[in-house]
């Protein structure tokens, strides 16, 4: 599970332990939230679609939100092989901590993250939405305590993945 902030790097790193490893499933969690509004329902939603029927031998049904539209879309099977790396914001809250093998939390300051966001492709799309979904970000994390959960916390300056200095959880 990689977990962070909008902005902090999480599908970077999914990319780079894709490109890193070709069986590697990658799934956003933002196929589970409920919208803009909606994130607090991703992680309960991508256990109950994605990783419980795993755990069963199942192939998953999944429901993702649909954004163009603004509603949950027909459930459609999604093969997972090899490693599955969940990713996005929420990915490491409780309802899918106990299923991971390795979570971690990436830390990027505020600053870079909106500033990585304004360049995205998409940063007209999620402007208006930007600071109500940061509050809910915010929230989410607080509540389920998850920085402090993790297994590893990494930072990604410079093209280069680090893990915090002197004292700072590992």
């Amino acid at each position: 599970m990689i977990d962070g902030f909008s902005g902090a790097g999480k599908t970077t790193l999914a990319r780079e332990l894709r490109r890193a490893d070709p069986s590697v499933t990658v799934q956003s969690i933002e196929a589970f939230y409920l919208g803009w509004d909606g994130l607090a329902a991703g992680p309960g939603r991508a256990a109950e679609q994605l990783l419980e029927p795993l755990r069963r031998g199942a192939t998953p049904e999944v429901a993702p939100w649909d954004w163009r539209r603004g509603e949950v879309a027909p459930a459609r099977r999604r093969v997972v092989s090899g490693l599955l790396v969940l990713e996005g914001v929420g990915a490491a809250a409780r309802p899918l901590r106990d299923a991971a093998s390795l979570s971690v939390w990436v830390d990027t300051p505020a600053a870079d993250r909106d500033a990585r966001l304004r360049e995205r492709d998409d940063w007209a799309t999620y402007a208006p939405h930007r600071a109500a979904f940061e509050a809910q970000e915010q929230a989410l994390a607080a509540s389920e305590g998850t920085r402090d959960a993790v297994d590893v916390v990494v930072t990604h300056d410079g093209g280069r993945w680090e893990t915090p200095r002197s004292g700072a959880r590992p």
